[in-house]
């Protein structure tokens, strides 16, 4: 994950509680508008790995089936269909391989949101709390 923005010079504390709730919600949106763009690249990089496979799954299967099944049929007395059988479990192998990187697990979406949030539910909770008759 990237480094956090610079953070900007402690302000006067807010007079009243409205300003101090919309300064709340301007940092919260700009935490999730920052997060937003690791989870967009992480997106961005998954669709290329499968953009990558499906077109070196298919081009694979053409050129190297058609080649491989002619050459070895023609210098060898083996069958053209084991040739097609084999090519065929190799790019499966091929395919599994791609699958499985793509189903690694990604780094958790909004983790300082998340964070955030739960530090905001824990402060408005306090003041929910019923105070203790002295």
């Amino acid at each position: 994950m990237r480094e956090l923005p610079p953070q900007h010079p402690a302000q006067d504390a807010p007079s009243d509680w409205q300003s101090a709730v919309a300064e709340l919600i301007a940092a919260r949106v700009e935490l999730i508008r920052y997060e937003s763009q690791d989870v967009a690249r992480t997106l961005a990089q998954k669709t290329r790995i499968t953009v990558l496979l499906v077109l070196c799954a298919a081009l694979g299967w053409q050129l190297l089936l058609a080649a491989v099944i002619g050459l070895v049929s023609h210098f060898t007395s083996f069958p053209w269909w084991g040739t097609a059988l084999a090519l065929g479990f190799a790019h499966l192998i091929g395919a599994l391989i791609a699958v499985a990187r793509l189903r690694q697990p990604s780094p958790p979406a909004f983790p300082l949101t998340k964070e955030e949030f739960s530090r905001d539910r824990l402060w408005m909770q306090s003041f929910k709390t019923p105070k203790s008759k002295l």
